[in-house]
């Protein structure tokens, strides 16, 4: 298993700094006396695991670039944003096949870069790669399924799901529950947005509200709560991201000339693509982590992890 990238594992950083771009749906929704398709935008902070939602109207580049600018505007310019690879980002079903006739992925890049955004994609058919939001589409689904069911809403009604629904991801736990209660609530991802977890609460009796409030004491409040999250962040969910659970262990790398298989989930075995290898790329820990594989219906780049090495010394 390689190490996290630093997009994850950054520190006092603004929430949304780093963000992962993924597309769920189709939602229907009800116009008049017809029902049409809208698909859900979904924008993951990797250091604190917050979720945006936007209401994507179509499959279309436009579609995606208002979706993009609504997010800077509300959530503010990210320094780099991840997704899967280009065109594919949307899934593999028929709707997304039409995706990749009419979006202009170079078009968005180009609006990005204007902004002093990165926009990097993973490897091709490597979904494995993008599970930190692939994770949230799914509790964002979950949710959404609980509510809408069989319903096809208004528009403005799934509007407002999607903002419970946003609300409802962003107040899940990121650490342990307490079990004393003198322990701190958990920390959640609206502690970061909101500083609370944006639940009711009780108020305290003791509590006596402050005759006279003053803008330099409240101002150094927030810096010590934005703070103290902050370290908790560290102590208590950083060392849970860190640890290795699987994949301890070092095998061969593919190398230069390699006979390998393309492995297809999809596919049966015995329908594999065969090819060799081209080019390796490294990641930062210096372990082959993707490569450009020849085949007969030209070069494809996979992950290392989708590549199986033919032993072809003793034929």
């Amino acid at each position: 298993m390689g190490p996290l990238p630093v997009d994850r594992l950054e520190p006092f950083v603004r929430p949304f700094t780093y963000t992962g771009l993924d597309y769920f749906g189709p939602i229907m929704v009800t116009i008049g006396r017809r029902q049409e398709k809208r698909w859900g935008a979904l924008f993951t902070c990797l250091t604190v695991r917050a979720v945006h939602l936007e209401l994507a109207y179509d499959l279309s580049t436009d579609a995606c670039i208002i979706a993009i600018r609504n997010f800077i505007n509300r959530r503010g310019v990210p320094v780099r944003l991840r997704s899967d690879n280009g065109k594919n980002f949307v899934g593999a079903n028929e709707e997304a096949k039409k995706f990749s006739e009419v979006f202009d992925c170079e078009r968005v890049q180009n609006e990005l870069a204007s902004k002093g955004i990165q926009w990097r994609f993973n490897c091709p058919v490597n979904p494995s790669e993008g599970g930190v939001w692939e994770r949230m589409v799914q509790c964002v689904k979950r949710v959404l399924r609980r509510t809408l069911k069989e319903v096809a809403p208004r528009e403005h009604t799934l509007q407002c799901f999607l903002v419970e629904a946003e609300n409802i991801v962003n107040s899940r736990p990121l650490t342990h529950l307490p079990i004393a209660p003198d322990q701190e609530e958990p920390l959640t991802p609206n502690h970061f947005l909101l500083g609370s977890a944006n639940t009711a609460q009780t108020p305290s009796v003791n509590k006596e509200p402050e005759r006279m409030c003053s803008l330099r004491k409240q101002w150094r409040i927030a810096r010590q709560l934005r703070d103290h999250f902050w370290k908790r962040w560290i102590l208590e969910y950083l060392p849970t991201l860190t640890r290795r659970a699987k994949w301890c262990q070092g095998t061969k790398p593919i190398e230069l000339g390699d006979t390998v298989f393309i492995c297809d989930a999809n596919v049966p075995r015995r329908q594999w693509c065969r090819g060799i290898i081209e080019a390796v790329y490294p990641g930062a820990d210096g372990v082959i982590r993707k490569a450009d594989v020849r085949t007969s219906n030209g070069i494809v780049r996979r992950a290392a992890s989708k590549l199986a090495v033919l032993n072809l010394e003793n034929s």
